[in-house]
């Protein structure tokens, strides 16, 4: 996790993924996910109590980007998600304009097939 600078240094840590940035207050073991437009350094002091849930512990692999929120102790309840790293092979443009190439050429020979009936 990296840490989220704020008045209480190394109270909370973040953690972006693709479309939303993960705030754990470690403090009090809890956390909230906002989208990554709305995160800022001050974001995590504006958020109500009532958005935030509780937290067991984060497990992060380094290697593969993946990270798993353990809700309790048991680890019967997590969630998993996948760290945003530049450039991003789940939403960077780039891993993104052959599909688009692909649904405009399908796109245009549809519409060439429309006109020859």
């Amino acid at each position: 996790m990296t840490p989220q600078p704020s008045n209480d240094v190394g109270r909370y840590e973040t953690i972006d993924t693709c479309n939303s940035t993960w705030i754990f207050d470690t403090s009090e073991h809890r956390f909230v996910r906002l989208p990554r437009n709305q995160a800022h350094p001050d974001a995590a002091a504006m958020v109500p109590p009532s958005r935030w849930e509780p937290y067991d512990s984060v497990v992060v692999d380094p290697v593969s980007g993946a990270f798993l929120v353990r809700l309790n102790p048991s680890g019967s309840r997590i969630l998993r998600s996948m760290i945003h790293r530049d450039p991003c092979p789940r939403c960077s443009s780039e891993s993104a304009a052959p599909l688009t190439i692909e649904l405009e050429t399908i796109r245009a020979s549809s519409d060439d097939a429309d006109q020859s009936n």
